[in-house]
């Protein structure tokens, strides 16, 4: 009856300043009787008031059981968060929450901001409540006292868990009102239910959800249920809790006459009377002591990230922000921890071979083949994990008693140690096989490395190691690569070493620590030449065991006409089965950037558009010159940085030459019913990406099968097969509601109004091609990072392949989004502007050539939106 992982239908909850002391929403009903004190329920708080200005001391907190934060407050929080879409306002909201608790019960900290971001522990640790939607109707029936048919109907009409529960809940009337919840209890409770196993486990979870429902009042319910099925949706992503808490932290730390020095923001300009002539605006003086504190919060946002990213975890870094705030918090909290992954540092896109170059000039780098494997992360370390035990990874031990403590995390730092026993031993051996005993010295194109890296390359033994790497399936006999399928064919859990079918083979690529030593800082021909001399490759002597080797790549310093050679090494992994090339600087230097806008954080979750001014670059021959046409030149990074697409990485994908520069990954969330020989099927596919600001699903296209054979993809790249498996997947008829609602959204979705027939839960990533980027009165995608009503939409998608190495969230951004049609805007601007006639129409011919013959394009399919959005920018 509840859908797990459902959207709200209902209105947007009651407004913060419309609640009343003793409850949340009008529907409920004042307690008949108050046995204690503990009772009485705790006043909301307003907490959108200027954060300069915000002094927690003033709020008062004497009704707050023991001192400790009431759920009720941090319900207010989700009220008001949820309620706005101003990324300036939840910031605003949350930096003020945040700094009332570093004030007044910082030990509630920790749970407030697990709670806020929807998840109960680090994103590397598993942690599952279970609940589903048996339990929830069985608690809501049992505290309301509604019967199985008035659940049903409150379903049919809300749709929402969250919303279905406070209004069953909302028409009760008790005599006995409960002490109020506290959010270190309703944390602690939370996450015990994760931790129970075993027949019993259904009635055990029951009795704690009853319980919680009993003692939660109002809005609580409603936000309570939410957490139990890990849909909370008020839009505060991680960007914007870091960039809070920094903030917050920053505030509580500022001297207390700077920020008694900060003035009242100005109001609006006075408003000219009818017939009154225009007043001039009043000057505003600057406010000396407002700038001073944005620049401490900016700069403070600037170190949370970064030390985040490093090390994300929240109750690590609460407790390295404790006491001594800010400074030296990169001490406190270690970057580069074994057992604690590391955000991935990911490459930018570019549409083909000449952009790298005009990018990078004459910078050195090297050309890596790009693998079509599973991303991997690997910690290992002989003395066991760094910090405190969590429960993952695992010990391995050799036939002579050797032994080493391995965890392998996937690109969106989940664990996956479970899932490669057989790259476990592959670590045992690398670990104990002998150092070189004189290994090469670093190679001179390389710059000057300092003495602690120099040393690493004299060790006599390997105690740890943090690797970034590709793991490939492999042809046991020749080494051939096999398919990605092939490597999601394997399962998750309880693999055993002796039960492998696919051999697989690690790639390693990059060295972000050894021994305990951050490599970070040092430029990528540091970490690759520790990487090859002291972890040279290993093929093991059973041919069915995990193997070892290096990317293969190629160095435009040993090029002597590097654009051809690096072209020929292009075309060579191509044939290989990989998926293109990944660029890399070997040392940091300057490049070209381009000449689109720069966009950048202000610290307080806004992006500052800065249009590019001054001299360009113009290539010529290869080389970069000054004063052309174009872009400027930027600093370009050869250090890793965790968690940015850096431009110091260059992605190179073999579909460059057709259509977009870069494939997209595009999430399903919704479908209609086919029409025609699909009849029966869900076609067309309705396609989102991921804006990670605001954490919304935004529509990007629909995707259909056009043709008719049943074993080969027609234009969009689906077989029949392939749709008949995707009825498996999401099952029609509401038989799996929270996989597949037709009553429901099952995420926070923007799709400018378009309804599908039916809605996907977001769990799948496909990688979807085009013919190209247009702007689109119809899908929001990307729209308010353009400035424009229109958001964008893609010609003509083409399915390529399921991502199932990606989870939603690791999706393509509207951002990334909005730069590809930025960057196409500056090479074909003609083309952007304004679609000619010509071009749409060879694009259509195309496309209706492959299906002469076979069958029609349905009027209602994606061909005719696309025409109609065609006439419209003519």
């Amino acid at each position: 009856m509840f859908a797990g992982s459902s959207r709200k239908r209902a209105p947007s909850p009651t407004p913060l300043r419309d609640v009343k002391p003793e409850t949340s929403s009008p529907k409920d009903v004042k307690p008949a009787t108050i046995t204690s004190t503990s009772a009485e329920a705790v006043k909301a708080i307003d907490f959108d008031t200027d954060a300069f200005l915000f002094r927690p001391s003033d709020i008062d907190i004497s009704n707050w059981p023991k001192g400790r934060l009431p759920y009720s407050v941090l319900v207010g929080v989700y009220v008001q968060v949820s309620s706005t879409r101003s990324r300036l306002t939840i910031v605003r909201v949350l930096t003020n929450f945040l700094h009332l608790l570093i004030h007044a019960s910082p030990i509630d900290l920790p749970p407030s901001l697990y709670l806020l971001s929807n998840h109960l522990l680090p994103s590397y640790l598993p942690c599952e409540l279970g609940i589903g939607s048996q339990i929830l109707s069985k608690a809501v029936q049992e505290v309301s006292g509604c019967q199985p048919r008035d659940l049903k109907k409150l379903w049919e009409k809300w749709g929402d868990p969250g919303d279905v529960a406070y209004e069953a809940k909302s028409t009760l009337r008790t005599l006995v009102t409960p002490a109020p919840l506290l959010v270190g209890d309703v944390y602690k409770r939370l996450l015990g239910l994760s931790k129970v196993k075993g027949s019993q486990s259904g009635k055990v979870k029951g009795d704690v959800v009853r319980k919680l429902m009993v003692q939660a009042r109002g809005e609580e319910v409603r936000f309570l249920v939410r957490s139990l099925i890990g849909n909370l949706r008020i839009g505060a992503v991680r960007l914007t809790l870091l960039t809070s808490l920094a903030r917050a932290t920053a505030l509580f730390h500022t001297p207390t006459d700077l920020i008694n020095s900060v003035l009242p923001p100005p109001g609006p300009p006075p408003k000219a009377e009818k017939g009154q002539k225009r007043i001039p605006r009043p000057k505003v003086e600057p406010d000396l002591a407002r700038e001073e504190v944005e620049v401490r919060c900016v700069e403070a946002t600037k170190l949370v990230r970064k030390v985040y990213v490093r090390h994300p975890n929240y109750g690590d870094l609460v407790k390295g922000l404790e006491g001594h705030g800010l400074e030296g918090l990169e001490e406190r909290v270690p970057v580069s921890v074994v057992g604690i992954p590391l955000s991935p540092m990911l490459g930018s896109i570019t549409r083909s071979l000449n952009e790298v170059f005009t990018r990078l000039g004459n910078l050195p780098f090297t050309a890596e083949a790009k693998l079509d494997g599973q991303r991997v992360q690997i910690h290992a370390r002989l003395d066991g994990p760094q910090g405190e035990e969590d429960g993952g990874g695992r010990w391995v031990t050799g036939e002579e008693g050797q032994k080493v403590w391995v965890r392998l995390f996937s690109r969106h730092l989940e664990d996956m140690t479970e899932k490669y026993p057989d790259i476990c031993q592959l670590v045992l051996a690398l670990l104990y096989r002998p150092v070189p005993p004189d290994p090469a010295a670093f190679p001179s194109t390389a710059s000057v490395a300092p003495q602690r890296v120099i040393d690493l390359l004299h060790v006599k033994k390997i105690s740890s190691f943090i690797m970034d790497a590709e793991v490939v399936a492999i042809d046991k006999d020749t080494g051939a690569y096999r398919t990605f399928q092939d490597l999601s064919n394997r399962a998750k859990k309880d693999v055993r070493v002796e039960d492998i079918k696919v051999v697989v083979s690690v790639f390693a690529f990059d060295l972000m620590s050894m021994n305990d030593e951050t490599l970070l800082n040092s430029p990528f021909s540091h970490r690759r030449h520790i990487l090859h001399t002291l972890f040279p490759a290993h093929a093991p002597i059973d041919p069915t065991q995990a193997r070892f080797a290096h990317v293969e790549s190629l160095d435009s310093t040993a090029c002597a006409d590097t654009p051809a050679e690096i072209q020929a090494f292009f075309e060579m992994v191509v044939e290989q089965k990989c998926e293109g090339l990944m660029v890399k600087l070997l040392e940091s230097g300057e490049g070209l950037v381009g000449d689109d806008e720069e966009v950048e954080d202000d610290g307080a979750g806004e992006k500052i558009k800065k249009a590019k001014k001054g001299k360009g670059t113009e290539v010529d021959g290869g080389e970069v010159k000054e004063g052309g046409k174009g872009g400027k030149k930027k600093p370009l990074p050869a250090t890793y940085e965790p968690d940015q697409r850096s431009q110091g990485w260059l992605k190179v994908k073999k579909d460059y030459l057709e259509g977009l520069g870069d494939s997209l990954d595009l999430v399903p969330i919704g479908a209609w019913w086919g029409q025609g020989r699909k009849a029966g099927w869900w076609s067309p596919i309705l396609l989102a990406c991921h804006n990670p600001e605001t954490g919304a699903l935004e529509a990007v296209c629909k995707c259909e099968l056009i043709g008719r054979s049943s074993c080969s993809p027609g234009i969009s790249g689906f077989t029949d097969a392939f749709y008949k498996d995707l009825l498996v997947r999401f099952p029609p008829h509401n038989a799996i509601p929270e996989k597949c609602n037709t009553d429901t959204t099952l995420g926070y979705y923007e799709t400018n109004g378009l309804r599908p027939n039916v809605w996907f839960e977001p769990s799948e990533v496909w990688e979807i091609r085009g013919a190209d980027i247009t702007l689109s009165p119809v899908y929001p995608a990307a729209a308010s990072l353009l400035g424009s009503e229109r958001g964008l939409s893609m010609r003509f998608p083409r399915f390529m392949k399921r991502r199932d190495d990606k989870s939603w969230e690791q999706a393509s951004t509207s951002q990334q989004f909005a730069d590809m049609y930025r960057r196409q805007i500056k090479e074909a601007p003609a083309r952007a502007a304004k679609v000619g006639a010509e071009g749409v129409g060879k694009v259509i011919r195309q496309g209706s050539e492959e299906a002469k013959g076979e069958e029609e394009v349905d009027d209602e399919g994606e061909d005719g939106q696309e025409e109609e959005e065609f006439e419209e920018e003519e």
